[in-house]
């Protein structure tokens, strides 16, 4: 007992032994797992989207997992903002007193689990981790059918992301809304508000005039110094992001990005031409070479994997939300879309196809990767088993 590691920690967590237990914080509050969260890897809490049933209602957000409770401040997270989404904290002994703090003061309760484990007589030989309603999808409905689900789910994001573009558009210069889509892409999912915000400190209209003082080929050095300036004056997470997605790389290649499109008439002008170049069949890889940065002292600042989420994800719901499916533009961004081939997976299409029992056979596009996406953040979040297309009416 003595030598547990948190990986047999996070088994306990994940696995039936607690399910529709009720279970006890050292503070004596009552609690109650609905959902024992999404396993997470990126370097923040160890599981996010958690659900816990309290006497004073339902808690939704992220769990931490320490063999001690003392781990928290050993660790350092009690100093990190990441972790203040924080709602429960579990550890196998609780060697401190009183709750846990967050870095924004809010405290959190800490659930010990050796009583239950205790009275067990020790760790069951076989956690078995309980297997979700849909897990027998592709066994019930088949292969072909659960596809048609997925394109559908693809197609219901696809539009909705459109649909927040087309909000925007009414209400804001086209090129700001498009480069307000970009900056928040390249923030990656730590840092998307703080580029969004950004974009908006650093408007459009604010860099074209920047660049009527100097020539085209500084355009890029130029757009560098006055984002960084600005976001000198912002917040950044930087804890667990890897160096070559480090915040500051990210202004640069936003700055070239935006020097090559700006002195072509326009952002929304330069990939508007970009997508009319494009031929539906095996075109992703123009339009990724056409937001890709390359080259020179910085290496490889956007590569072609990042480039795909952003075509997928802004430049092709974006184009999609100007003209719709009235406009030649709009209906080729749609089939664009239809036809993308997979990209690489997340945490959430992976967790995903794990729960469904499938694989790259079936995920064999990216519009089925987006209807993964699209199920989880919709049903899979809140528990809407019942309302699932993948279960039954």
């Amino acid at each position: 007992m003595e030598r547990i590691k948190e990986s047999l920690l996070s088994q306990v967590w994940q696995s039936d032994m607690l399910r529709e237990r009720e279970l006890v914080t050292a503070g004596g509050e009552w609690l109650r797992v609905v959902y024992s969260g999404r396993r997470d890897g990126a370097g923040g809490p160890d599981f996010r989207h958690a659900i816990i049933a309290t006497n004073g209602g339902e808690l939704r957000g992220d769990v931490e997992l320490h063999v001690r409770s003392s781990g928290w401040q050993a660790h350092g997270h009690h100093r990190d903002p990441n972790y203040n989404g924080v709602i429960l904290h579990v550890v196998m002994w609780d060697d401190r007193d009183g709750g846990t703090v967050l870095q924004d003061g809010r405290v959190v309760p800490v659930l010990p689990l050796h009583p239950y484990v205790d009275d067990l007589g020790g760790f069951p030989t076989n956690l078995v981790v309980p297997e979700e309603p849909c897990g027998d999808v592709v066994m019930r409905l088949g292969e072909h059918a659960v596809g048609e689900v997925l394109d559908g789910a693809g197609e219901e994001r696809f539009r909705s992301k459109a649909g927040n573009f087309q909000a925007k558009l009414d209400v804001k210069e086209r090129d700001q809304v498009l480069y307000e889509g970009l900056m928040r892409a390249l923030g990656y999912s730590r840092n998307s508000e703080s580029f969004e915000e950004l974009a908006r400190r650093m408007p459009i209209k604010t860099l074209r005039e920047i660049a009527q003082d100097s020539c085209p080929e500084k355009h890029g050095q130029v757009f560098q110094r006055a984002l960084s300036a600005e976001a000198a004056l912002l917040e950044w997470h930087l804890a667990g992001i890897r160096p070559p997605n480090m915040p500051q790389r990210r202004i640069i290649a936003a700055a070239y990005l935006l020097a090559r499109y700006l002195k072509n008439g326009g952002l929304v002008q330069g990939l508007l031409q970009l997508i009319r170049e494009t031929g539906i069949k095996n075109g992703h890889r123009k339009l990724e070479d056409g937001l890709m940065v390359t080259g020179g002292e910085h290496g490889a600042l956007i590569g072609r994997g990042r480039a795909g989420e952003i075509v997928v994800n802004i430049l092709l719901p974006f184009l999609f939300a100007l003209g719709g499916a009235r406009l030649k533009a709009g209906r080729h961004a749609l089939e664009l879309y239809r036809n993308y081939p997979r990209l690489g997976e997340n945490q959430i299409t992976r967790q995903m196809t794990r729960q469904i029992h499938t694989g790259p056979g079936l995920i064999n596009s990216t519009r089925r990767q987006q209807g993964l996406i699209y199920l989880y953040n919709n049903f899979c979040l809140d528990r809407k088993c019942g309302e699932c297309p993948l279960m039954p009416a």
